[in-house]
């Protein structure tokens, strides 16, 4: 092992016992003061235990701590999106144990550097994948040429922009996690955001409990990539803002060019190799253990293996022999996937399928070979020898509900169709489709310009205060038909590509019927945008993502209103209630006395003379 590899493990053991101190000063299990010593801030922990339980043997001493007192080495407990749940109450200290005495004398804090030591190795869990992944990098960096000096100082300086090209299956999530994970970058702690993500005005945000500062995280792959225009103008913000930019390829070819062309840092490697699953191997078992089973490493298809193949095999605490022989298998098994091929050109297939818009799927299908091709020609072509589109046969869940007629003077007496002027209690919401109806008459004759229109809404309200009645009376009074279809419909595509058809789907059915409303109900359920390294990340973002490129831009969703419906509006990514997205926002309250008697007379009609008339007025007494 090299001296920079070995340097840079070092330094994430470091920071990782670091984080377990401070987590058990957290918890109350030592105590923590501070001293300034020649200009720096120096920290001095001490137990909050009486140090007499401990033996003086290192590995039994940690084991007792690990058997007796685990509560204090358990992090607080976190939310759905990552944010501590509330403050927990300390861990109970068992009865059965001491306290440390408040009035500890100096002459019995002799024991106290080893009684932090060992809550220190206790709490201290290594990432077998963190380490592989800091080989990986370190790899990079003498290939590249770049020392650690260069690196940090250019860390310092504001709004840096490094490229990373490595050919390590799963590099590219390893890396964010490292860095969101541990404080082993300098400057940090860090958290990613993705490249399109709605950015804020600061440089730092309140994640998990604590102050974190934002790196912007270019996806290099085709599944998430922005488009270069808006890739363009999130660096521009970036870049302003002093924000560190970070661009990721587990290929050569697949960082974007605006980063290629404008980084400051350019770092390549290889795929993995025996060199550095020997090092792991070192840094896990020590040297010793490496030697008496070089034979064995050897033997290793090292370019077969991913970082998570070597986190799933190597783990501390595991005979070595049991981890060669699990990498040995995990290659063999990834060999024979290789060899059989089928599923990676599927997924490939399906990756191309996300990121390409309907007609082009539409095309990619048509062009395919075969029997297949042939019986998809004679599927979508009609009697009359008219190919219909193959976009309206994917079916998208999607209800198109036609308008009810205005009422004719000259047809016998009918119940009165219901539309936005006779609606109770709906405030702003009611102004808005007022002046839309006002303005649809001017597109339809020419003398308004579609983009000119507010033709985008966001209806929030708790249930019950006629979000969907509103989609529906709005669709009687501007006498277009209403696509109704909500973000539940869209999940029950069974894999993401066919959400992300749906979606795509749903609003050709909308361009088709225009001009018209297209209603999403629960939008909620699209959720926001996290960072690269959170669980399942991918597939929301994709769906986000997919839903901004839908509702962005005048030319796409000409003739379409667009009316997003909800009870929860602040679970809704940022980037949807932006300029030229669903901006127009308007609460729908719960009704009042007088919305109530509103809507009471309305669905009285005729009968509400009868059922307020007095007493007095059909022969009661006064």
């Amino acid at each position: 092992m090299d001296r920079r590899a070995s340097f840079l493990l070092r330094r994430l053991a470091h920071v990782e016992r670091r984080a377990v101190r401070r987590l058990a000063v957290r918890n109350g299990l030592l105590t923590m003061t501070t001293a300034i010593v020649d200009g720096h801030l120096v920290s001095r922990f001490s137990p909050a235990f009486d140090p007499s339980h401990l033996t003086g043997d290192l590995k039994q001493d940690r084991q007792w701590m690990r058997d007796h007192l685990p509560g204090f080495l358990i992090e607080a407990p976190l939310d759905g999106n990552g944010r501590p749940v509330l403050v927990p109450a300390l861990p109970g200290w068992p009865d059965h144990l001491r306290r440390h005495p408040a009035n500890i004398e100096a002459a019995n804090t002799a024991a106290h550097p080893y009684a932090v030591r060992v809550v220190t190795e206790a709490g201290y869990k290594p990432s077998v994948k963190h380490m592989a992944t800091l080989l990986v990098l370190a790899a990079a960096l003498k290939q590249s040429g770049v020392t650690l000096r260069d690196l940090v100082a250019i860390l310092r300086q504001p709004a840096p922009v490094f490229s990373v090209a490595v050919l390590a299956d799963g590099f590219e999530r390893a890396l964010s996690q490292l860095i969101e994970d541990t404080g082993i970058v300098p400057y940090g702690p860090y958290t990613g955001v993705a490249a399109d993500f709605a950015f804020t005005d600061d440089l730092w945000k309140w994640v998990d409990s604590e102050t974190r500062r934002i790196f912007l995280q270019v996806p290099a792959g085709e599944t998430n990539r922005p488009s270069r225009a808006a890739l363009r103008g999130q660096l521009l913000r970036a870049l302003a803002d002093g924000t560190p930019v970070l661009a990721v390829s587990e290929t050569y070819t697949d960082v974007p060019d605006q980063i290629d062309l404008t980084c400051d840092v350019r770092l390549t490697g290889a795929e993995i190799d025996r060199l550095l699953i020997t090092d792991l191997l070192e840094a896990t078992y020590g040297s010793d253990a490496v030697m008496r089973f070089d034979s064995s490493i050897a033997k290793l298809d090292a370019s077969a293996l991913t970082l998570d193949d070597l986190a799933i095999a190597i783990r501390p605490g595991r005979p070595i022999l049991s981890s060669l022989d699990a990498l040995a298998g995990l290659a063999a098994l990834n060999s024979e996937d290789k060899k059989d091929g089928s599923a990676e050109d599927k997924a490939a297939s399906s990756r191309r399928l996300i990121t390409q818009n309907p007609s082009e799927r539409r095309g990619q299908t048509s062009q395919d070979g075969g029997n297949s091709g042939d019986r998809a020609s004679s599927a979508s072509t009609s009697s009359k020898g008219k190919r219909k589109d193959r976009s309206r046969q994917k079916p998208t869940g999607a209800e198109v509900i036609q308008p009810e007629a205005v009422e004719d003077a000259s047809l016998p007496i009918a119940p009165p169709v219901l539309r936005v002027e006779m609606l109770t209690g709906y405030g702003a919401a009611k102004d808005w489709a007022l002046g839309l109806k006002a303005d649809l008459a001017d597109y339809q004759t020419g003398d308004l310009a579609w983009s000119q229109m507010s033709t985008k809404l966001l209806l929030s309200g708790p249930p019950g205060t006629g979000k969907t009645t509103f989609a529906r009376v709005l669709c009687n009074t501007l006498q277009v038909p209403l696509v109704v279809t909500s973000v539940s419909t869209w999940l029950q595509g069974e894999y993401l590509h066919d959400v992300l058809d749906r979606m795509a789907g749903t609003f050709a059915e909308a361009r088709r019927q225009a001009p018209c409303i297209l209603f999403i109900d629960e939008i909620d359920g699209i959720g926001q945008r996290a960072s690269a390294s959170r669980p399942y990340a991918d597939y929301w973002n994709a769906c986000v993502n997919k839903l901004l490129e839908l509702l962005d831009g005048a030319i796409k969703t000409e003739g379409v209103i667009v009316v997003g419906a909800t009870n929860r509006p602040t679970e809704i990514d940022e980037a949807i209630r932006r300029s030229g997205r669903l901006e127009t926002h308007i609460e729908i309250p719960r009704p009042d006395i007088p919305t109530l008697a509103g809507i009471l007379a309305h669905h009285l009609g005729s009968d509400r003379d009868a059922v307020t008339v007095s007493d007095t007025q059909i022969g009661g007494q006064p």
